[in-house]
C-alpha cells in the first residue's frame, strides 16, 4: 500500500490525512488501478474513457498524465484540460443520476489511475470526516470552475480570454511571472482558435507593454489595464 501514499498526499481527498490513516482507508476499500499499456512502444496515448459512457468511479491520478478531450465528429480534438499526479476526475458526475462522462479522459504512456467506486467513496466519507470535508470542498471547487466556464463564455474577444485565464494564473500562482501550466498549442485549444491568432495577439500585448512572453513563461507588466480589459476584478 505503501507505494501510493507519495502522489495521493498530493490530492485533495486526502488533505491533512496522516499516511497511516490513508493507508487504513485503502486497506478497506477495494480500488482499481489503470496501467497504461507500459509494453507497447508504439502509442502514445490511450482511451481510458469515451464521452458517453457510464462513470461509476472517481479516477485518481498516481503517475503520469491524464487529458480531458473533446471529440468533433470532423476528426478535431480539443484539449480541456491536463491532470498531473493527484488529481480527481469524475468527481462532479459519479453521483449524478445522469453519470456520463461528458469528454472523453486520455491516458498518457506510463500513466498510472486509482479508481474509487461511489460506493466506497461513501463509505470513506462515513468513517472519516475530514474526508468528508475534502470532498465537499472538491466539489465546492467544482461549481466555481463552472462559474470561471460561464464567465469566460461570456468574454468576446480573444484579448479579453487570454486576459482572464492570465489572470486566473496570476490568483493562483502568486506572482506576475506566471508559469504556463500547458503548452500553448493547449492554451488555443482551450480558448478555442487556432495556435497563429494565439501566437499573434500574444506578441501584440507583448508589443504594447501588457506582458513579456519567454517560451513558457508570461510575465505582467501592466495588471492595472489588463483587468480594466475585462472589468470583472
Amino acid at each position: 500500500m505503501n507505494k501510493f501514499i507519495q502522489p495521493l498526499r498530493k490530492c485533495i481527498l486526502f488533505k491533512d490525512l496522516s499516511d497511516d490513516e490513508i493507508d487504513g482507508l485503502l486497506s478497506k476499500i477495494k480500488f482499481t488501478l489503470y496501467e497504461k499499456c507500459m509494453n507497447c512502444i508504439n502509442c502514445k496515448t490511450c482511451i481510458l474513457a469515451l464521452e458517453g459512457e457510464d462513470c461509476t468511479s472517481i479516477g485518481i491520478v498516481l503517475q503520469g498524465n491524464v487529458e480531458i478531450q473533446k471529440h468533433y465528429p470532423n476528426g478535431k480534438i480539443v484539449s480541456l484540460s491536463s491532470l498531473n499526479e493527484g488529481k480527481i476526475f469524475g468527481e462532479a458526475i459519479v453521483f449524478s443520476s445522469h453519470h456520463k462522462y461528458p469528454a472523453t479522459i486520455v491516458t498518457m504512456r506510463n500513466s498510472k489511475i486509482m479508481h474509487i467506486s461511489r460506493e466506497d467513496i461513501i463509505y470513506m466519507c462515513s468513517v472519516n470526516s475530514q474526508v468528508l470535508k475534502n470532498f465537499m470542498e472538491l466539489l465546492s471547487s467544482k461549481i466555481l470552475n463552472l462559474n470561471k466556464k460561464v464567465t469566460e463564455l461570456s468574454l468576446e474577444t480573444l484579448r479579453q480570454k487570454i486576459i482572464f485565464y492570465l489572470l486566473q494564473l496570476y490568483k493562483e500562482q502568486k506572482t506576475l511571472k506566471l508559469m504556463l501550466p500547458i503548452s500553448k498549442k493547449s492554451l488555443a485549444e482551450y480558448l478555442g482558435v487556432q495556435r497563429p491568432s494565439l501566437s499573434r495577439e500574444l506578441i501584440n500585448m507583448k508589443n504594447e507593454g501588457l506582458i513579456n512572453v519567454e517560451k513558457d513563461l508570461v510575465e505582467i507588466l501592466d495588471i492595472e489595464t489588463l483587468q480594466d480589459y475585462i472589468n470583472i476584478y
